[in-house]
């Protein structure tokens, strides 16, 4: 039986429905054709592929039958979605082998430890798919889970950050808005200026998802030493880390307190904020008075080409199942220009560098028109950071024991990087006995 012999980390990816639209969205051709003929040119057999999805990827699942089905009309997609009974340990304790998987970034090692991960190498020759298609960095942070070279997933949109400002709070203290090509320090003394009270209203400068900024690494710093497996985090590269991001909780007045991003959204008492992108979820807080716009995540002084570690869901394609050629067909066409822009159109950031197909970002939103869109394709994807199979935990323990306890003042930095060292090194002893 399949245990759960490990916390599962679900990065938290881009929230909104997306909807399917049959207007033109664009016009290029898939990197794969649909199935071939049978013999004699008959239509292909019928195929029912059982996909698994996990994450807040899940919201596309009704999407991507949709398109299966009209793409390929004798492809059937079944969809199991990740929840309470049906996890992908529920999925095959019950017997039940999926063809192809959806997954968020952070759970990678579930798949590992399943043997749910298979080289994607022979049927991207095989079907000729293009991987110079994909966004710079895309491939070789995919192929950094593996210390074999083999791509084992396929990235299949991004999450980049940007800083999301309301500008009715900067207007009313009259202080000028955030800009592209900040450093993290100069958004600190932009933080402090409009960190106020008034009328009665505390209004923060800067508030942030701490579990996706230690995702992003822009310093590209290992969390363990993929030759000792023991924990790198206690060291002055992430000290200065720590030190910059743990500073803008301790400007007086911007503690922080509650949901960023409800504080964001619907109170609006947040002057700036980055995270997960909902770039979705905007049209009805704007509706409700927010005024929005974006400026290029910052980077660390003395780095400003230095990008964040990739933040993607990606799909899989399971060793054991008869119907690889079909999943990877599936996977090439939405993947293709076609369907990339119709998501990017939605919202959601395209995993392909196709100008055309970036262009179309946010069109369908209400009210982006006019809005710094750029802003979110300047965060790229750096040369990947040392990578180990006790990654996943090892990042939510240096969040939990390092930079959640700074800035809510309960640590110092030294002490904080000692407790995250020692626990992420329990746990890996702990794995290696199981």
């Amino acid at each position: 039986m399949f245990q759960r012999g490990w916390h599962r980390i679900g990065l938290i990816a881009m929230t909104g429905v997306v909807v399917w639209a049959t207007a033109g969205c664009g016009n290029s051709a898939p990197p794969a054709e649909a199935g071939k003929e049978g013999s004699a040119g008959a239509p292909p057999a019928p195929v029912t592929l059982n996909f698994f999805t996990h994450g807040n990827s899940m919201v596309l699942a009704e999407t991507i039958e949709t398109l299966v089905r009209q793409k390929f009309p004798h492809i059937t997609i079944r969809t199991t979605k990740d929840g309470k009974g049906t996890t992908i340990f529920d999925v095959l304790n019950a017997g039940q082998t999926p063809d192809l998987i959806s997954y968020s970034l952070g759970s990678v090692q579930d798949l590992r430890t399943l043997r749910l991960l298979s080289d994607l190498t022979p049927l991207i020759q095989q079907h000729k798919f293009d991987l110079n298609r994909l966004v710079p960095g895309a491939v070789e942070a995919a192929k950094a889970f593996s210390d074999k070279g083999e791509l084992l997933l396929m990235p299949f949109e991004l999450n980049n950050n940007a800083i999301y400002y309301n500008k009715t709070i900067f207007d009313k203290f009259g202080v000028s808005y955030p800009q592209d090509g900040m450093t993290w320090e100069q958004l600190l003394d932009l933080a402090k200026k409009v960190t106020r009270t008034d009328g009665g209203v505390s209004y923060k400068g800067f508030q942030y998802s701490a579990l996706n900024l230690v995702y992003k690494d822009q310093l590209a710093l290992g969390f363990v030493d993929p030759k000792t497996n023991k924990a790198a985090v206690n060291n002055d590269a992430w000290k200065r880390w720590l030190d910059v991001m743990t500073s803008f909780y301790k400007i007086d007045g911007n503690a922080q307190a509650g949901d960023e991003k409800a504080n964001f959204l619907k109170n609006q008492t947040v002057a700036m904020r980055t995270g997960p992108n909902y770039l979705t979820e905007l049209p009805a807080a704007m509706d409700a008075g927010l005024n929005v716009d974006f400026a290029a995540l910052p980077r660390f002084e003395g780095m400003s080409a230095v990008s964040s570690q990739m933040n993607a869901p990606f799909y899989v394609i399971p060793p054991s199942t008869p119907h690889k050629d079909e999943a990877f067909q599936v996977i090439a066409y939405l993947l293709s220009d076609e369907v990339q822009t119709l998501m990017a159109r939605q919202g959601r950031i395209p995993i392909v560098k196709e100008e055309s197909v970036r262009k179309e970002y946010a069109k369908d939103l209400k009210g982006m028109d006019g809005k710094n869109l750029a802003a979110f394709f300047q965060d790229a994807i750096a040369k990947p950071a040392p990578s180990t199979p006790y990654d996943g935990q090892a990042k939510s323990i240096f969040t939990n024991a390092a930079l959640v306890p700074v800035y809510q003042g309960k640590a110092d930095i030294n002490t904080a990087l000692r407790e995250a060292e020692e626990q992420i090194n329990k746990f890996i002893e702990a794995e290696q006995k199981k």
